[in-house]
């Protein structure tokens, strides 16, 4: 169980700045020279103005002890300290930073807990605001120098599934270098400005800071104001959050696209991808957030102060001690789950710290069955449509071959009954042809002398004649249909012949 009242300090290494978390502060400090957290295990040491050489690793272990006493406000550092590096840092680099902590005197009989970003963002992501406990979810860290994807096993405790792919075509800068040309092209379109002299170079590199504090405030607001004092101009420049979506439009539908592309590679379908994590500055923009749940039709799921995700998550895993290092699952606050009388944290100008928030829970049992989540965009379950069920007795007329077969076998019967009927009744009913009337008369016998005369006739010759009228008026022709033999199995109601008129 977390205990309130230990001390726990939460670290966290970023390419372009480095953030740290206790129970009552959150300090970010961005790097002016970003060159030695990319130089952690370089064998090549950087040379300093003085001529001095230095290590990255050296460099980075002295501010990440400076930031941890400024975010202690001066006091000794506690002894639960917990430190993330890039997920996508090699071995060596990770090895080099642990050996340059431990000759940091407050750290070397207490070493801290050197953890990768993508683990402590979990378990942030777990208490707060709750991740699902199924399916594989796709990490994003929005990062100043690029986009780290992960893709993490939510049943195997959160674990990376694939290694970490690096995307360096959206990022924080390259936002703020967007935005300071869009911004230029709006002072040059009402006239000629002269930027090529070296005494506009402070002026950029000014307007070029107010163009990220710009980017950060359209995370809140949809119009905003940049300064800009350049010779030959000095006032300020509109900015809308709509003219920041064009900026990042063409970006971030490639990141989608390099997203979809681990997802393949890893042999990740679609329907198995449960949630997107966001975690990073570039996480706060509306759009990303939006952008990530139409394209990818998953719930994205983030948190207030998406830059502290990572030391948030170092300061909690810390804070629970040895036992609770491993990542486990915890029930989703009513943020992403429809629960009865849900009762929203109260909104506050600034983000509290990972202590100060009084819905982050305990930890808790494994959740069996994941809960409903609800995000940008509701979670589609596309299921096959279930077969139809096979029954034995299904009637004749729902079987297709019998159909087919019973009406085969009326039509044939009713055609050959109706030609054997017209044949019949044709022959009976032809006309006989009228014979002509016969007369016949017997002929005289011959005379042969001496002979006797012939004997006389009974009966005096008889005339025949026959004599055949045609008829008048022939009975029309009604072919007669013999009966339709009985099929078994065949309701009656199909075989009655119908009554004609």
């Amino acid at each position: 169980m977390t205990d309130p009242t230990k001390p726990a300090l939460g670290l966290s290494v970023g390419a372009t700045t480095l953030t740290a978390v206790t129970a009552h502060r959150t300090v970010t400090r961005r790097l002016v020279h970003i060159d030695f957290v990319d130089r952690v295990g370089d064998p090549v040491g950087i040379v300093a103005p003085d001529g001095s050489v230095h290590a990255g690793e050296t460099l980075l272990a002295d501010a990440l002890r400076a930031l941890a006493y400024a975010a202690t406000a001066g006091r000794p550092l506690p002894a639960a300290t917990a430190i993330t590096h890039p997920a996508h840092w090699r071995p060596g680099a990770v090895e080099a930073l642990r050996r340059a902590l431990r000759r940091i005197p407050e750290w070397a009989a207490d070493e801290p807990l050197l953890i990768a970003d993508t683990a402590a963002a979990a378990t942030a992501l777990q208490a707060d605001p709750g991740l699902p406990t199924r399916g594989v979810i796709a990490l994003c860290d929005f990062g100043g120098s690029g986009t780290s994807i992960t893709l993490l096993d939510a049943a195997g405790g959160y674990r990376p599934i694939a290694p970490t792919v690096r995307h360096l075509d959206f990022s924080g800068d390259l936002i703020d270098q967007g935005l300071l040309a869009h911004v230029m092209a709006e002072l040059s379109a009402g006239g000629p400005l002269d930027v090529t002299g070296t005494s506009a170079i402070g002026s950029l590199t000014r307007l070029r800071a107010d163009c990220r504090a710009a980017k950060e405030r359209l995370s809140t607001v949809t119009v905003t104001a940049v300064p800009a004092d350049l010779p030959g101009f000095r006032g300020d420049v509109r900015l809308t959050r709509a003219e920041l979506d064009d900026t990042v439009h063409r970006s971030l539908a490639d990141l989608v696209a390099a997203v979809q592309d681990t997802l393949a590679r890893a042999g990740v379908r679609p329907a198995e991808l449960a949630a997107v994590a966001s975690i990073g500055g570039g996480a706060a923009i509306p759009v990303v957030t939006t952008t990530m749940s139409e394209h990818l039709r998953v719930p994205v799921v983030t948190t207030t102060r998406p830059a502290a995700t990572a030391a948030i998550g170092a300061a909690l895993r810390v804070a629970r001690g040895p036992a609770d290092d491993s990542a486990t699952a915890v029930a989703a606050t009513p943020a992403l789950v429809v629960a009865a009388d849900p009762e929203p944290a109260p909104a506050t100008g600034r983000a509290l710290a990972w202590s100060e928030a009084s819905d982050v829970p305990d930890l808790a049992p494994p959740v069996r069955e994941p809960a409903p989540v609800l995000g940008a965009r509701p979670v589609l379950d596309f299921e096959p449509e279930p077969a139809l069920p096979v029954d034995d007795a299904v009637p004749w007329h729902r079987r297709p071959l019998s159909v087919v077969a019973a009406a085969l076998l009326v039509i044939f019967a009713a055609g050959a009954g109706t030609f054997v009927a017209l044949r019949n009744d044709t022959n009976a009913a032809a006309p006989a042809a009228p014979a002509p009337s016969i007369t016949t008369t017997p002929e005289a016998a011959p005379t042969v002398e001496g002979a006797p005369p012939p004997p006389a006739m009974a009966e005096p010759p008889v005339t025949e004649t026959a004599t055949v009228t045609p008829p008048t008026q022939q009975a029309p022709l009604i072919p007669r249909i013999p009966p339709i033999p009985t099929i078994p199995g065949l309701p009656q109601f199909f075989l009655q012949p119908q009554a004609s008129g």
